[in-house]
């Protein structure tokens, strides 16, 4: 076999190219595979081919679920919070048409933990280059000014079978003012986005320990009967509500 033959994909069994494809941890991925794989997975080196299998397979039904999903709300203007209050699943994006985007679709109780990071960078930049001194006349040093740029991050921690963290960009470009309203926006936006995240996590949360406490008896309003309200908290007597 010559140096640049082409190697196959142990994934769909297609040709990888000359360079050889993507290299997991006991084969290699040809391009169109590898573009199929989560961005936030973390080193895909480190996976098998049967574990790449299972990877992908997952994000087909990922992508199945994306085209069905219908939000109950949207935070963000660049980067964008899809919510489902229904089913508590929610995905980030800052793609207009998520469906082509496929991003990686989770649920309430996965959220371990959210964050805002706001990138500072500071540095000097010439605004009149330097004259050099000619005929007989002094040169002129440059004029320098400083500038402050900034870019707004969400940091999502994240229980995943795939996925552990994403640092997603919230501004579309860097500003330069702490005082115009993409500033003022992007804080606000990611600000959202974070509490938003924690809100679903905490009520889950909160949800899953009630459902944990025992139940007492409660007297019923409908036949007055002493009850322990059913799964659908009603009367065990009369099938009334308890509410």
């Amino acid at each position: 076999m010559g140096l640049f033959d082409r190697k196959i994909c142990d994934i769909c069994g297609g040709k990888c190219g000359l360079l050889g494809g993507k290299k997991v941890k006991d084969g290699r991925l040809c391009s169109d595979c590898a573009k199929k794989q989560s961005p936030y997975l973390p080193g895909r080196k480190n996976f098998t081919v049967e574990e790449m299998k299972q990877h992908l397979a997952d994000r087909e039904r990922n992508q199945e679920m994306i085209n069905e999903f219908v939000p109950t709300r949207t935070i963000g203007r660049h980067l964008k919070l899809y919510i489902d209050d229904g089913s508590g699943l929610w995905f980030i994006t800052s793609t207009r048409r998520y469906q082509d985007d496929n991003p990686d679709l989770f649920q309430a109780d996965q959220v371990l933990g959210a964050r805002v990071d706001i990138d500072r960078d500071e540095r000097e930049v010439v605004v009149q280059a330097a004259v050099p001194a000619a005929d007989g006349k002094p040169g002129k040093p440059a004029v320098t000014k400083k500038v402050i740029e900034y870019d707004f991050y969400v940091n999502i921690d994240v229980s995943h079978p795939w996925v552990n963290q994403m640092h997603l960009k919230v501004n579309r470009s860097t500003i330069e003012s702490t005082m115009g309203p993409d500033y003022r926006e992007s804080d606000r936006d990611s600000k959202e986005i974070v509490a938003a995240l924690l809100a679903m996590r905490d009520g889950v949360a909160q949800m899953k320990q009630e459902a944990a406490m025992p139940k007492q008896r409660v007297t019923c309003p409908n036949c007055g009967a002493l009850t322990m309200p059913d799964e659908n908290n009603c009367c065990e007597y009369c099938m009334g509500a308890l509410n």
